[in-house]
């Protein structure tokens, strides 16, 4: 007995040891970049989920405001089914106090409104960002720019969500300004950063989408955004040297993953820091950080979530080797350069400008 024993003992130890020795085989198959690749996609998966959720549990809180009685629904205009609604109290002020309500109102004009609830207002600054503000306010410069922010979130055209082009697009506002669409794994995204709540909501003068950001058009190009920022002197010193500035004070329509100055310093000298890249006379050099310069910038606007899991994006430096691998997130996002060893973290991100939109990166890409 004791014989049979210790041979099944033996046995199941040979069987431990063979399978702790293929684990091990498989641990050690998996590298690092794996690893980090595997959080990512995780994160970015839960990203993706959560704002799924936040819009179906919205959904599902508006429709019972909304009520049962569609036919009665659709003989509301724009500015009536606002005013139905317990959560468009400012912008309904806003609406009045801009003299906007017989415009939005009116039966022929078969418009879009992307309609931010009081909740995206309350993220303003005073006074915009209630409705008794709102109401209160009398000087003429803040009802003009308030106007001019409402109709940034009105397109002269009905668009219902399913004409919305997969993917990135964009379109012009009533105000002149340019409104981007983020359209991928079933969420819709406006500017980056506002998210349809819910889309399609019939008037019958139009169609309504709640977002829960409220548009703000952009005010500066991106030059002034990086020269209004102390946390970008390095790369502002960078952009002097190889003469890139001026590319980014003109119209255009860019991306630029920004590196901070403490991006920079992880960087061996002289490209380490504004003095010594302002101190650089080789010519060699100063070709070469201008292609890392431009493996930082897209000739096209990527918003956070157009990253999308592990997409490859392309950029203005020397190819081959010019794609950089992106993972979406909604108030952040990761970027990998080709010779970087780790992905670099966006945050924040979607900042808004005239010609462009960029991302603040905690490394250097490196081509």
């Amino acid at each position: 007995m004791n014989k049979i024993l210790s041979k099944t003992t033996l046995l199941l130890l040979s069987a431990a040891l063979f399978f702790n020795s293929c684990k091990k085989e498989v641990s050690d198959a998996i590298t690092p970049e794996q690893n980090e690749e595997a959080v990512l996609k995780a994160e970015a998966d839960n990203a993706v989920t959560a704002e799924q959720q936040t819009a179906a549990n919205f959904e599902r809180d508006f429709n019972g405001m909304m009520g049962n009685d569609v036919a009665a629904r659709h003989q509301k205009n724009i500015v009536q089914i606002a005013q139905s609604l317990p959560l468009f109290k400012s912008l309904v002020a806003a609406v009045v106090k801009t003299g906007l309500a017989g415009t939005l109102s009116s039966a022929s004009l078969n418009a879009t409104v992307f309609a931010p609830t009081d909740a995206a207002f309350a993220k303003l600054p005073v006074p915009f960002n209630n409705a008794a503000n709102i109401a209160s306010i009398t000087d003429a410069g803040q009802i003009e720019a308030l106007k001019n922010i409402l109709l940034y979130h009105v397109l002269g055209t009905e668009v219902k969500r399913n004409q919305i082009t997969q993917g990135r697009s964009n379109t012009t506002a009533l105000n002149g300004g340019t409104l981007y669409f983020s359209n991928s794994f079933s969420v819709l995204l406006v500017n980056g950063n506002s998210l349809v709540l819910i889309a399609n909501v019939d008037a019958s003068n139009g169609v309504i989408h709640v977002i829960d950001d409220v548009l703000l058009p952009p005010s500066q190009n991106i030059a002034q955004i990086a020269l209004g920022n102390p946390a970008f002197s390095t790369l502002v010193a960078a952009l002097a040297k190889t003469n890139l500035v001026s590319v980014f004070t003109g119209t255009g329509d860019f991306t630029v993953f920004a590196p901070t100055n403490t991006a920079f310093a992880k960087l061996p000298a002289p490209f380490n820091s504004a003095a010594n890249i302002s101190a650089i006379t080789n010519q060699a050099q100063i070709d070469a950080l201008a292609n890392i310069l431009k493996y930082h910038v897209t000739g096209t606007r990527y918003f956070a979530w157009d990253f999308g899991i592990f997409n490859s994006i392309p950029t203005l430096a020397a190819a081959p080797g010019n794609q950089l691998r992106g993972i979406l997130g909604f108030n952040s996002g990761f970027i990998k350069g080709n010779s970087n060893s780790t992905f670099s973290k966006a945050n924040p991100v979607n900042i808004l400008a005239t010609n462009g939109v960029v991302h603040v990166m905690d490394q250097v890409l490196l081509p």
